[in-house]
């Protein structure tokens, strides 16, 4: 990789353009004194110096004094894989925090269109619950909705789901029982049980107990894309529960 291509890896990494450049430079000098890196680099004395202090102190540079003079060498590149590690970490443990802290009293809705938002929506929702949560489905879409949206996305979706290990409880309607079966054997994350055709309707919901989510789904046709009104609100999302719950006891396996 040439030092041009380096240096902008570095700058990704939080390097200031000094700092990036000073360390380049020590790829070829070290270790060395500060001198033959002003020479090489043309920055000021101060201003190298200050990217040594910087680099050192992010245990990227080594230094130690060699005949009463400060020598610089570079560290061991995993430092830079460790160092980002643990700014992760941190900010795992600080998203955690702030969860705890946000307050969800107030009602978030968000309106998500067409098949790419749709996935993106679902796939998030879904990485947001702890692992081995269950998720409940009122209302499947007809063969329009699964071969306009569902089919496309079905790998990926089915993908992020089985990572999070989900179950998903379904209530779908009797006319689609045999192409829902064909294409639900294929997964073995689906409990299903069917309602009257003459409940049948154009829109779905996602219910999301464990975030207080839930998606109002209008299916895809052939004339329109899928629509997904995204809504977090605990007491919907129980009343919706207790209407899913209410149906379960009505559909038949």
């Amino acid at each position: 990789m040439q030092h041009d291509q380096i240096t902008q890896q570095l700058n990704a990494l939080d390097f200031s353009a000094h700092d990036a450049t000073v360390y380049v430079a020590l790829l070829e000098l070290a270790p060395c004194r500060v001198g033959p890196i002003i020479t090489k680099i043309g920055l000021h004395r101060n201003v190298v110096y200050t990217s040594l202090t910087h680099l050192v102190a992010r245990k990227l540079v080594s230094e130690k004094l060699v005949n009463g003079r400060k020598e610089f060498a570079l560290a061991s590149p995993t430092v830079l894989t460790a160092e980002f590690e643990q700014k992760t970490a941190h900010a795992r443990q600080l998203a955690t925090q702030l969860e705890q802290l946000i307050q969800y009293g107030a009602q978030e809705i968000t309106i998500h269109q067409g098949n790419t938002e749709y996935l993106s929506l679902l796939m998030s929702v879904i990485k947001s619950m702890p692992a081995g949560s269950k998720k409940y489905v009122l209302g499947t879409g007809g063969a329009e909705f699964m071969e306009q949206t569902m089919l496309p996305i079905w790998k990926p979706y089915h993908a992020v789901a089985s990572a999070q290990q989900l179950q998903i409880q379904m209530i779908g309607y009797e006319p689609q029982r045999a192409a829902m079966e064909d294409v639900l054997k294929k997964e073995n994350m689906y409990q299903v049980r069917y309602l009257p055709a003459n409940l049948e309707n154009p829109a779905g919901l996602h219910i999301y107990p464990e975030v207080d989510t839930v998606l109002n789904i209008i299916y895809s046709t052939v004339q329109q894309p899928v629509t997904a009104i995204k809504i977090r609100n605990a007491a919907l999302v129980q009343g919706y529960l207790n209407l899913f719950n209410n149906l379960w006891q009505m559909g038949k396996e």
